[in-house]
């Protein structure tokens, strides 16, 4: 930068030595000439203001850069919250924009998963939830993500959990071993505390009466502290009853909206190409 004095603008003594401003003609290799204040202390040059094409350029720099690292902490966050609701990583990426509609079965399924996020406050309200019923790879366990995710992104301090019920269990009876850190209440209070409780492969387990008694503790405590629960079974609804007992179902239904998933298996069988 070539430049060329003017008189003193400002000057101040200081215990320091003088303190001065003084401006002067100033060349920018891209912009031109330019009037620059150069900072004096004691004699010396301290500072120089650069030219203010440059100083707008490198700001605007600096704001993209800014928007830049606070999407890319934004992406990480939304990533950690996520992962905490234990989802299949499978289904991580995919929302209501990747879900298959081509049966009235699967539009219908759609539409009402939709339903749920954009009813959230008075689900949440009311502890109302979803139960999908259908075939393997129907859909049941997209749509329900699904909903996790477009409420994740609605809601900062929103935080469902996902298991499947044999989790559950056996989270449960790992509290009967000995030496176990927690106690059977204590882990059934825990899942019956979650915001919204997403269970899947509902009808899997064996039916004991134990079994039975845990997931009746849980869904009875959920229902009346008003706490929002998604059930999916690949069971029809007769075989949902029998499996689970009167009782128990009689407590789902009074909370969850049955929702049907008819149809084919959406699932894409693999192929030897998959190795090339």
């Amino acid at each position: 930068m070539n430049n060329t004095e003017s008189p003193t603008l400002n000057a101040v003594n200081t215990i320091i030595g003088k303190l001065e401003i003084r401006q002067v003609k100033a060349s920018c290799p891209l912009h031109g000439e330019y009037l620059a204040n150069e900072v004096w202390l004691g004699g010396q040059l301290k500072e120089v203001s650069e030219c203010p094409e440059c100083f707008k350029l490198n700001k605007d720099q600096r704001a993209i850069e800014e928007e830049k690292a606070r999407k890319q902490e934004e992406a990480k966050n939304r990533l950690a919250r996520i992962k905490e609701t234990r989802m299949p990583l499978e289904y991580q990426g995919k929302d209501f924009s990747t879900f298959i509609t081509e049966t009235e079965s699967q539009r219908n399924a759609l539409a009402m998963a939709k339903r749920f996020v954009n009813g959230w406050e008075k689900a949440k309200a009311g502890g109302y939830g979803l139960l999908f019923l259908g075939g393997c790879g129907t859909g049941k366990t997209h749509l329900a993500c699904a909903i996790m995710l477009e409420l994740l992104d609605k809601y900062a301090c929103f935080y469902p959990r996902y298991y499947k019920v044999s989790e559950i269990f056996s989270a449960v009876r790992n509290t009967w071993q000995p030496g176990a850190t927690t106690n059977e209440e204590e882990t059934i209070k825990f899942f019956s505390s979650i915001q919204l409780l997403v269970i899947d492969e509902v009808g899997v387990q064996k039916g004991s009466e134990s079994e039975k008694r845990i997931l009746f503790s849980i869904l009875d405590n959920r229902v009346t502290s008003k706490k929002p629960t998604i059930l999916m079974t690949n069971l029809g609804s007769k075989d949902f009853v029998c499996v689970l007992g009167d009782r128990l179902y009689d407590r789902i239904r009074s909370k969850c909206v049955p929702v049907l998933f008819k149809g084919n298996s959406m699932r894409t069988p693999a192929t030897p190409d998959v190795f090339d």
